[in-house]
This record gives C-alpha cells, structure tokens and sequence, in this order.
C-alpha cells in the first residue's frame, strides 16, 4: 500500500508530491492527461511566486514592467513600474520540472490514466481508474475545476465559477500586456493580450456564458485593425473557479489547487495559490502520516492554515469581482477617467504594499482614495466594509 495516491499532475499535485515524497513517503501520481502540465492558462506569475517557488531563466518569456488597461471607447489606463512586477513564463514546462523533481525524489507517476470513482475505508483509499484500481493509505484530490470526485467524496463543489478562452495568435504591435474591459468585449469580465515570444501572444477572456462567441468577436475586432495577423490554434475553454469550497478535507483526504477553488477571484490567476496550498497540504499530511492518524479532525489541520493565508484575499477579492460585474461600460469609463485624472494608476504601480499576488491591498487603496471610493460605495454600499488601508501585519504571508 502506497503512503499516498496524488490525483492530478498541475502546480498543486506535483507541488504535493515532491513535498511528500522529499520527507521519504511513497507516493503515486495520476493523472489523464499524458503530457504534464499540458493546460490553458495565461502563464503570468509574480515576483513573489518566481523567488519562492524558483523558475528556470530559460523558462521566462519576458519580464513584465508594463501593462495597459482599455476601457470602453478606447479609453486607456497605462501602468508602468519601475521594476518587473511579474514574468511570462513558459507555464507548461514549469508545471513539469515540479513533476521532475518529483520524480527525482521518489514519487511514481502513472499518465493517460482518468480516475473514475474513489473509495474510503477505515484503512485507506482505493482509486479506479479505467485501466486499473490503486491502493493507498491518504489521498492528495488535485484533479483540477470540474472534477465529480469532490462530490464523490462527500466535500460538494465549488459555488461559483466562470468560463476561460484563449487562443495562441501571430501578433503586431502588441508589446505589454493588454487589459481589455466592456460589454461588448467580455460581459462584467475582460479579454486579455499577453506578448509571449516576438510577434506571438496569448489572447483570452472570462465570461460566465458565450465566451467562445465573445473570444471569436474581440479577435476578430483585432484583425481588423491589423493587431492579430494569424490564429495558430484553435482556442480551448476552461473552467476557473472564483469560490473555495467550504470544506478541503475528510478523513484520508484532502483537496487542493482549482479543485478546492484556491485561485484569485479578480484575475483567475492559481498558480500561485495551488503551490501555497499544495505545501501547506503536503506538511500537514506528511505529520498526520507520521504520527498516524489520518482522520478529518487531524487533516482539518490544512484546511485552517490555508484558509488563515488566504481567506481575506479569496473574501476581499470575490467582493470587488461581483462589483465589478455589474459596471456598466459608463461607470467602468467615468472610473478610468478618474484613475487617469487623480493618478493613483500611478501611486499604484509604486507603492511597495502593491503586489501582483496579493490584491487586497490594492483593492484597499482604491477604496480609501477620495474619488474612486466614493463613487464605488455609491455603486455597492457593501463595499463600504473595506478597509481603505489593509492591515499593517498582511502583507507577504508566510506559511507557519
């Protein structure tokens, strides 16, 4: 019997793995898909994240220094840093040097196998797959949004999620990375230009429904002013949570990454927030392992420290995405004049309390300037509960 079953190969399964494994447990990594790391995503991480989890140099597309927010009618927001706030990265190969590592350190990895049901007992965990049945003491779910074993399991799903598009496309002139906002380009959501390599980019958007429909017509807009010369794949859809679950663990199990729904609600970014977590998982599970005792109450261990690190920012950052989501393309414009006129684009790119990773702080800048604030209370009076400044101590977390 293995020590623990890893279901799912991404940032949060192989993070967990390699924690495991490095403290000498066996471990079994399973995943259906046959190329690791093999999914969509933007591949946008922030300073923070490259120094605590490093990224090989050869794995960086670029440093991003800039970017630009587009609002309805054209209007334009432009941030400029003085230092690179975050890096493109090459995210599938990231993905896999954590699997490689994993490897490296013990961990077995089966591929191109599907887990189709899972099993608990009060002796271990038994995962079926269609070629085979496993066997193990604890299990790591890692399977990513959408997965039934949540409910197989009895932890429910995730409350709220939206859909992401993007394609891979020949680009000119597209040298930052590019914010676009409206109705008609994402409904209460945006479209993103990420530059990779010269003259290609990532082009995607959110959407809860029709966002290959609205994908299809925002590129088709940017070809016709010659800013998208070619397709170079067909665009995938994914699904990105924006709620947690309310419960991450039972006995013999725990739930990490975008299956727990551990991923910005702003941006749909989780990268960052599966690693966090993955580690957090992977120490928690390797003491229950230790001492054994694999019961919900030990493993409720986890969950505490993850949502302790994350439970303002996941709050915080829901509640200004629901905001957001009911602007209408006049209130989304009179803001980004006001941004522009009162410059605190500007004060935001230099603040240090500013980070890529942790939006709350921002958020909390925004609303406690004069302006913006107040039109954003008039807006959601819920929004008044915000603090103007975050707390002093919440900064860069550090995981106990």
């Amino acid at each position: 019997m293995e020590d623990v079953i890893v279901v799912g190969a991404g940032p949060a399964g192989n993070n967990a793995a390699l924690g495991l494994a490095d403290q000498g447990y066996s471990v079994t990594v399973i995943d259906w898909r046959t190329d690791i790391g093999d999914k969509i995503c933007t591949g946008i991480i922030g300073q923070e994240c490259a120094r605590r989890f490093p990224v090989d140099p050869n794995l960086v597309y670029r440093d991003a220094c800039s970017a630009e927010i587009v609002g309805p009618s054209h209007s334009k927001v432009r941030f400029d840093t003085p230092a690179p706030k975050a890096k493109i990265i090459d995210r599938v190969a990231y993905v896999a040097s954590f699997a490689q590592r994993a490897q490296a350190a013990g961990a077995r990895y089966l591929l191109g196998q599907r887990v189709l049901k899972v099993n608990r007992d009060r002796y271990g965990v038994t995962v079926f797959t269609g070629q085979s049945e496993y066997r193990a003491k604890s299990l790591v779910l890692a399977a990513g949004f959408g997965s039934s074993l949540t409910s197989q399991l009895g932890l429910g799903r995730v409350p709220d999620y939206v859909a992401g598009v993007q394609a891979s496309v020949k680009t000119k002139s597209v040298n930052d990375v590019e914010v676009h906002l409206g109705q008609d380009v994402a409904p209460g959501f945006f479209a993103w230009m990420v530059p990779t390599a010269p003259g290609r980019a990532l082009v995607g958007l959110m959407a809860r429904r029709k966002a290959p429909e609205h994908l299809a017509s925002f590129m088709l807009s940017q070809k016709g002013i010659g800013r998208i010369t070619a397709v170079l794949d067909e665009p995938a859809t994914w699904g990105i949570p924006l709620r947690p679950l309310s419960r991450t663990c039972g006995d013999r199990v725990m739930v990490v990454g975008d299956a727990a729904g551990q991923v910005k609600p702003t941006t749909g970014g989780g990268i960052f927030y599966s690693l966090l977590c993955s580690e957090i998982a992977a120490e928690t599970l390797g003491h229950c392992l230790a001492i054994g005792d694999l019961s919900s109450n030990r493993l409720s261990e986890y969950h505490r420290r993850w949502k302790a690190l994350l439970s303002r920012e996941l709050e915080v950052g829901y509640s200004a995405r629901r905001l957001f989501e009911f602007l209408s393309d006049k209130q989304i414009g009179t803001l980004t004049r006001q941004a522009v006129a009162s410059g605190i684009h500007t004060d935001l790119t230099i603040s240090p309390d500013v980070s890529f990773d942790w939006h709350s702080r921002a958020i909390g800048k925004v609303m406690g300037h004069p302006a913006l604030g107040s039109a954003l209370r008039m807006i959601n009076p819920i929004l008044a509960r915000f603090p103007s400044q975050p707390e002093p101590e919440f900064g860069i977390p550090q995981i106990p």
